[in-house]
């Protein structure tokens, strides 16, 4: 398994779960991570928990992942991970890790494979939960103005009318029990630690809905 060691990718010393784990602390996975604000700032207001970024791009996490490195009286953070991964082939010390997974503003083809839906996605993400644990996901798509989203037709527009008989069926048949769907207000939305949340939310108003359940 591929980690960040401030901005240089190294190989993960076989103990690298295990010691995640010690003392027990609740785990949290933001997978998607993008440039790891998310981790990096949820790591600082919550030393109760262990957070781990996610995502294919070394380059794009490399900047909190150093700032995570530093020392703590210039903003460093122990509890907080930084795993260069994609949603298509997670690592086996990433399985049954968390108790909560997170998915915040997707974009790309893990965009796609949740709105989709698509079975293999789905399960990837339900794979990093331990049993008994939970998901978060927020989506923020509009197929009139995100083209540049993906490639290919766009994808409905998730709201109320496509969430609740498309995708919470999907969820459920893969391992993800949707119980909570509902609109974030613009308030909501922007108190979210994303980098690329706030570009969305900031460049043209738009619908985000949250979507939390447990894995089966």
């Amino acid at each position: 398994m591929r980690i960040l060691n401030g901005t240089k990718v190294i190989d993960a010393e076989p103990g690298w779960r295990e010691a995640l784990l010690h003392g027990g602390r609740r785990v949290v996975i933001d997978l998607g991570a993008g440039d790891g604000r998310f981790a990096y700032e949820s790591a600082r207001n919550d030393a109760a928990s262990v957070y781990v970024a996610v995502d294919p791009d070394a380059a794009a996490l490399a900047a909190y992942a150093f700032r995570a490195g530093r020392k703590p009286a210039r903003g460093g953070v122990a509890n907080a991970h930084f795993v260069v991964a994609a949603v298509a082939a997670l690592p086996a010390p990433l399985h049954a890790l968390a108790d909560l997974v997170c998915v915040n503003f997707p974009w790309g083809g893990l965009l796609r494979g949740l709105l989709q839906p698509e079975t293999a996605v789905l399960r990837a993400l339900a794979s990093l939960a331990k049993p008994g644990g939970r998901f978060q996901l927020v989506l923020a798509y509009d197929p009139q103005r995100d083209s540049g989203a993906f490639t290919g037709e766009p994808l409905p527009v998730p709201d109320e009318t496509y969430i609740d008989p498309a995708l919470v069926p999907a969820y459920g048949a893969a391992g993800l029990a949707v119980e909570e769907r509902r609109r974030l207000s613009r308030e909501e939305a922007l108190a979210i630690p994303s980098t690329w949340g706030r570009r969305l939310l900031h460049a043209r108003p738009r619908d985000v809905f949250l979507l939390r359940g447990s894995v089966r």
